[in-house]
């Protein structure tokens, strides 16, 4: 059986999608303020890594857990909603399989509670 890793096409497509992904998600109007003054490579690679490995690949993923990674930010749905809506544009943009995308946006999707879970703790804390 081949693992979503494999069917993508491994690292280089991941890491080319995820390029897209960052350089959109940097730039833009919506959601662009959370990334002001962060490290884009840094970033880039941990989630090169995070991806990966949920898609079936061998990479080992050594960065933070998702809500302390999100901490700080002041997350809101809309902004999950708008980096979702992002990374669909970036698979298709590859050309990545329909049955790979849908896989891929549907666990992109499942980590929605444990980043806003996150994004409310940020909020609470800037109110107190």
């Amino acid at each position: 059986m081949t693992t979503l890793y494999e069917a993508v096409g491994g690292e280089a497509n991941v890491r080319a999608v995820l390029t897209t992904l960052y350089d959109q998600l940097f730039d833009d109007p919506i959601v662009g303020f959370l990334f002001r003054g962060k490290d884009k490579a840094h970033i880039l690679e941990q989630q090169v890594a995070f991806t990966c490995r949920f898609l079936g690949g061998p990479q080992r993923y050594e960065g933070k857990p998702l809500p302390e990674a999100h901490a700080s930010l002041p997350l809101l749905p809309g902004h999950f909603a708008r980096r979702h809506y992002l990374l669909e544009q970036a698979l298709e943009r590859h050309n990545v399989s329909e049955t790979v995308r849908r896989a891929w946006l549907r666990i992109d999707e499942g980590l929605r509670t444990s980043v806003l879970a996150a994004g409310t703790e940020a909020r609470e804390k800037t109110r107190g």
